[in-house]
């Protein structure tokens, strides 16, 4: 399980930010094929200060080294909205990141940010399988800014395994799946402040049980009047009972009770679809396929 020590640096002379203030500088490292890499240490050291000639100018770079190459993404970078930032960290392709902030020439660039942090780092974090590393540096800053003496050099100890061809491809396929959908990553749900507490627990926040619709005994005796027509007593259609089940079968919204309030049968409440005789259903029924047979004993005959 041989370790390989590798240092490599991204250097410029100059490079000019397109006019969206942005630039992207990135280096290719071959490593051996067929093989499972782990990364031990990693750590980015700042050869130069950075600084442009124009003590106005604000910078920000995003350093990353990854297996596969980076695809910016549609989404911005702090208040003054630079745009197309690298892929988060969660990313699993990713193995190693870093923020750089520079708020003028005056002022050297601080690394704001490392991902594995420097405990972290210290010992053997992620691994991969494509023979490749790829350093990528991405400039934030003015439009057409023209950014000299760019220099930063990248360290990591990667220790090399000998894998079977059928881990080597899946796990070669997996790192290229992650690059293909690297760049439109959108997760997390919405959740309005006002419904945090108690949509999903805890419950006893609210106190007591679920709110119940009441039904009135004049139709609870109507839906469930199974008297011949002929008799003296009323009965319902068939087109209101039905209308009652799927009134009971309405979902609501959290602390609502389940049912359907203020119909023209008056509040509908969910238990009565419990209590459903053959025949009153709600919507389309489907035919029963395949048909089945009983045995004399009760047991469903196989055709």
């Amino acid at each position: 399980m041989p370790i390989h020590e590798i240092r490599e640096s991204i250097e410029r002379d100059s490079i000019t930010l397109d006019s969206n203030g942005y630039a992207l500088i990135q280096k290719e490292i071959n490593l051996k094929p067929n093989m499972s890499h782990q990364m031990l240490q990693g750590d980015l050291f700042l050869d130069n200060p950075m600084m442009p000639n124009d003590s106005s100018n604000f910078l920000y770079y995003e350093f990353m080294v990854t297996p596969t190459p980076v695809v910016y993404t549609d989404m911005n970078i702090g208040a003054l909205k630079f745009p197309n930032r690298l892929p988060s960290a969660s990313l699993d392709n990713v193995l190693y990141k870093s923020t750089i902030y520079q708020p003028s020439s005056a002022i050297p660039p601080v690394i704001q940010e490392e991902f594995p942090n420097r405990f972290i780092s210290a010992r053997p974090t992620f691994t991969w399988y494509h023979p490749k590393l790829y350093l990528t540096l991405a400039i934030h800053g003015d439009a057409n800014k023209v950014i000299e003496d760019i220099s930063m050099t990248f360290y990591c100890a990667v220790e090399a395994k000998k894998v079977s061809l059928v881990t080597y491809g899946m796990g070669v396929l997996r790192e290229d799946h992650i690059a293909q959908v690297a760049a439109v990553m959108s997760n997390g749900r919405s959740i309005p402040p006002s419904r945090n507490v108690g949509q999903s627990f805890p419950m006893w926040k609210y106190g007591g049980s679920r709110a119940e619709l009441m039904i009135s005994g004049s139709n609870l005796a109507s839906f469930f009047n199974r008297q011949d027509s002929m008799e003296a007593s009323e009965t319902n259609t068939t087109g209101r009972l039905r209308r009652m089940a799927r009134d009971a079968r309405q979902m609501q919204p959290n602390l609502d009770a389940f049912g359907t309030a203020g119909t023209a049968d008056g509040d509908i409440p969910s238990w009565i679809s419990m209590e459903l005789f053959k025949g009153v259903e709600s919507g389309a029924v489907r035919e029963q396929w395949p048909p089945i047979k009983h045995a004399d004993n009760g047991n469903v005959l196989t055709f």
